[in-house]
Formats: structure tokens, C-alpha cells, sequence
């Protein structure tokens, strides 16, 4: 009997025109990582839990209704795991009425490597390396973790594969449902919460129940709603000066993130706790090159992950001189360290605003015509095509 996991009003933060997309969970056991169930549902599918049980054969029969109640147009995806997973490749090879997707993790046989799959059916299987499969149809292996790194619940969870795992996961469900979703909007609110309203509750308010930021060079941020509130509350939201600006550069949108590289400016006039914390004001121009790699989930932040040259900081409020060598590092031909300050940030915004390899001693004394050189490109025709 299949356990019908009822999706909250409204199904995750999508609307449909019908009803919302169906998905099937299965696994060997009777019960199976609520985390994971609640995270589907979270994205907007109607989720239903069905065990595998004893018998494979009526396992099996089970998969060939699951599409009983559905009408013309409507399609189901299934994700399986361990031997429900074998079972399901070895039962998806035949077509299956409105079956979209099939997604299959660490399965404990797989049908001969060389099976191709009915057209239309997407077929995924997230393997760990250990397994030594190695299926013709879409896979990926991953390193250093054992069968289970994907369930919350198991000894053998793994944090990184998990997450690879269930962002392609993600993408080819959207894919096989033709689900759009716009995570530049998301990510939008949020940051017009955090620099314009400047409401820290409300910023809470766009991110799941245990958020976590972690801003890398300085280890500030927080982990959960509570600590993460006072974060933002007490040292994140009043104390950017006045003068703080965002350039963006570039932004690149995936399947459950949004990664924005950009410029921040500001004039150091008083204390930044998260980007430098209980360093009096300098009053120096900073200008800084930052790349923000921001997690979402079911329409809320589950997690930033920011990076910025923090040397380049410290040059430019200075506290760290580029010239004091240390006299050991001297004694074996150390000029100066290997910094700069804005010079990092004007060199994303123009390329060629400041000169390439001058730290690299040898550059400059390179034999001239190196005959490591790249061959010429070849010549193009006159009608646009390459000459032979």
C-alpha cells in the first residue's frame, strides 16, 4: 500500500494549472528519510511513499498502475533506492503509461550495462563509485562514499554527494514536468530585504527553517534561524556604511542556485563585523571583488556559501603591507607577497586595465618566440568555412 505524502496548500512555492506534479518514492523499507520526502514536497510535487516489500515480482505489478488514476496529459516520475531501485530498471525497460522520469539511486544490480530505455523516459542513476557499475544510460559516480550517502538518516550519509546528487535529481524532474522557476526573483527579495528594507525578520522570512550563511574569509555568518536573526540584526544589516555599493558582474542561474559575482565598494568608516570584524574605521576606499553562491529550496535560501580576496581588503585598509616580506622568505629572492588590493577588483571589470603575470618574476625575462607557442588558427574561406 502506497503511503500518500498530501503536499501543503498551495504545493511548495509553484502553482499549477492542474494538479501538481506526482512523484513516487520507493525503497526497500517501510519507512523511509522524512527529510527527503518533505524536501520534494517542499518543491511542489505531489508525494507518494511506497515500500518495496518481499516480493519483487509484486513489486513490480504495483509500478504497472501507478498511473491508473491519471488523466490524458499527466504525466509521474518515480525516484527509487537500493533494490528498489534494481527492480525498477529492470521493470522500466518495457514502456510504462505516463512515466516521465525514472531516477535511481545506488540500485544493487543494474540489467545489462548496454540496456537503452523507451524513448521519452528520462532515465538517471546516482551511483557511488565503490559499486564499479558502469551503465550506458546517464549516470554519475560518486567518489569516496558508500551505498545511502543520499538519505538523511543513515550512518552512510554523505553532506556533498547528497546535495550533487539531489540538484541533478532536481533539474531532470523539472525537465520531464517542464517546470520553469524563477530563482532570480527569490534571491532578489531577499537581498532587496537585507540592503533596502533593511528588515532583518523579514529577511528570515525568505529562508528555510535551518538556514545557514557562512561568509569564508572571516568565518562570519551563522547556522539556524535564531543565530543567523541576531546576525543579521545586530551586525550584518547596521553596520554596512552608508556609502556600501553592489556592482554585479556576472550571475549564473542553475537548478537550485544562483551564483552572482560582483564589485563592493565602500569607504571603511566604520566597523564591518562580517567582512572586518572589530577593525576600527580606516576611512580607506575598499573595493573588492566577491562571488556569492546562494542555495535555494522549495522558493527559500537554504544556504549562502560568499567568497572575496580578503588580502585585497587588508592591503587597502591597511593592514597588511605588501612589501613586508618576512626576512626569511628574503633571504630566497622574496621581493614583495603575492597581493594586490583594488587593482583585483579593476581587473574583473576591465580585463585589461592592469597587466597579467607581473608577479611572476620569470615573465617578463621569457625567452622571446617561444616555440611553445599556439600554432596559427587556420585561415577561414571566403564563404565561411575552415580550409582544408
Amino acid at each position: 500500500m502506497a503511503n500518500t505524502i498530501n503536499p501543503p496548500a498551495g504545493p511548495g512555492f509553484l502553482t499549477f494549472n492542474n494538479r501538481p506534479p506526482r512523484l513516487h518514492i520507493t525503497a526497500d523499507d517501510v519507512e523511509f528519510d522524512e527529510t527527503i520526502l518533505q524536501h520534494f514536497r517542499e518543491e511542489g510535487f505531489y508525494v507518494t511513499y511506497l515500500p518495496m516489500g518481499d516480493s519483487v515480482k509484486a513489486f513490480k505489478e504495483k509500478l504497472k498502475h501507478l498511473a491508473d488514476d491519471l488523466e490524458l496529459g499527466e504525466n509521474y516520475a518515480v525516484v527509487a533506492y537500493a533494490s528498489a531501485a534494481a527492480a525498477c530498471l529492470e521493470a522500466y525497460i518495457k514502456p510504462h503509461p505516463h512515466l516521465a522520469a525514472a531516477i535511481c539511486y545506488y540500485p544493487t544490480t543494474i540489467p545489462n550495462p548496454k540496456t537503452t530505455y523507451p524513448s521519452g523516459l528520462d532515465v538517471l542513476c546516482h551511483l557511488s563509485a565503490k559499486q564499479g557499475f558502469a551503465p550506458a544510460f546517464r549516470s554519475y559516480n560518486y567518489p569516496g562514499v558508500d551505498v545511502g550517502f543520499a538519505e538523511h538518516d543513515l550512518e552512510e550519509y554523505d553532506q556533498i554527494a547528497a546535495s550533487l546528487s539531489w540538484t541533478r535529481t532536481l533539474g531532470t524532474l523539472r525537465k520531464a514536468f517542464h517546470i520553469d522557476v524563477d530563482l532570480e526573483k527569490v534571491w532578489e527579495e531577499h537581498t532587496a530585504l537585507e540592503f533596502s528594507t533593511k528588515n532583518a525578520a523579514a529577511t528570515m522570512a525568505t529562508m528555510v527553517a535551518q538556514p545557514y550563511v557562512n561568509h569564508i574569509p572571516t568565518l562570519t555568518g551563522g547556522i539556524g534561524q535564531k543565530d543567523l536573526f541576531l546576525f543579521y540584526r545586530d551586525y550584518f544589516i547596521p553596520n554596512n556604511p552608508p556609502s556600501l555599493q553592489l556592482k554585479l558582474v556576472s550571475r549564473t542561474i542553475g537548478v537550485d542556485r544562483v551564483v552572482d559575482e560582483m564589485i563592493v565598494s565602500f569607504k571603511h568608516t566604520q566597523e564591518m563585523p562580517w567582512m572586518l570584524p572589530d577593525v576600527p574605521a580606516t576611512n580607506k576606499m575598499v573595493h573588492v571583488a566577491l562571488v556569492s553562491v546562494v542555495c535555494i529550496r522549495g522558493g527559500k535560501l537554504c544556504h549562502e556559501h560568499i567568497y572575496w580576496d580578503q588580502a585585497s581588503v587588508l592591503v587597502q585598509v591597511g593592514l597588511l603591507n605588501p612589501n613586508l616580506v618576512p626576512d626569511a622568505m628574503k633571504k630566497k629572492g622574496l621581493k614583495r607577497l603575492p597581493v594586490y588590493g583594488s587593482e583585483t577588483a579593476a581587473k574583473v571589470l576591465d580585463e585589461s586595465c592592469e597587466p597579467s603575470n607581473d608577479l611572476i618574476s620569470r615573465w617578463k625575462t621569457r625567452p622571446k618566440g617561444d616555440p611553445g607557442a599556439l600554432p596559427n588558427r587556420p585561415k577561414q574561406a571566403a564563404a565561411g568555412g575552415a580550409k582544408r
